[in-house]
């Protein structure tokens, strides 16, 4: 159970669903980070990934993600499946700002449209929500990735409004569908029976 402290998330990690494991990341991930989120269609529907992305690049973002991890206040996770728990698919975050928190994530593109990220999405949420400090959750996902919105609707967000949202491998700003999913409504959501959910 993840108590009360600020920095208590780690102890919550690794976190399993039906299909997943999500962990902390290590140097190991390195070849396949880069590997994955090198993809122009993948980097491209991110904000802060430039391309070309290079294994320096993953090396230092992993750096950051072990440090900043350790403060409590983000905590962003490698993705990768039960049956394979060192292969990296993707990757999941969560960042405190005051009573909030902004949910990201992205997959390697082998991994697109197989349940992924909704399964990862629906374990990240939950765990953010065991944090007494989040009463709710922003996300987004730029408007060209019809995909990531419907991830986002099954999970319970709803849209809020429009964003312009600078994008690295782009090279310029992008149009964002801006979302958020409160506390009390993912209480709500998760009150209800299975069935009366949809599929994931």
């Amino acid at each position: 159970m993840l108590s009360a402290s600020p920095s208590s998330w780690l102890d919550a990690v690794p976190l399993t669903t039906r299909r997943l494991v999500l962990r902390q990341p290590t140097f190991a991930d390195v070849p396949r980070l880069a590997l994955y989120a090198g993809d122009f269609d993948v980097a491209r529907m991110l904000v802060a990934v430039p391309h070309p992305y290079a294994e320096a690049h993953a090396s230092a973002f992993i750096g950051d993600v072990l440090a900043s991890n350790a403060t409590g206040d983000s905590l962003a996770l490698v993705v990768a499946r039960l049956k394979e728990p060192h292969a990296l698919v993707g990757l999941v975050s969560v960042t405190r700002e005051g009573r909030g928190a902004t949910m990201g994530w992205w997959f390697g593109r082998p991994y697109w449209g197989r349940g992924f990220a909704t399964e990862a999405v629906g374990g990240m949420t939950g765990l953010a929500f065991r944090h007494p400090g989040i009463d709710s959750l922003a996300a987004g996902a730029f408007a060209d990735n019809p995909a990531s919105l419907r991830v986002q609707e099954k999970a319970g967000f709803v849209r809020t409004g429009e964003s312009l949202r600078q994008s690295a491998a782009r090279g310029g700003k992008v149009t964002q569908i801006d979302m958020i999913l409160t506390r009390d409504a993912y209480a709500a959501l998760s009150a209800q029976p299975r069935s009366a959910k949809g599929r994931a």
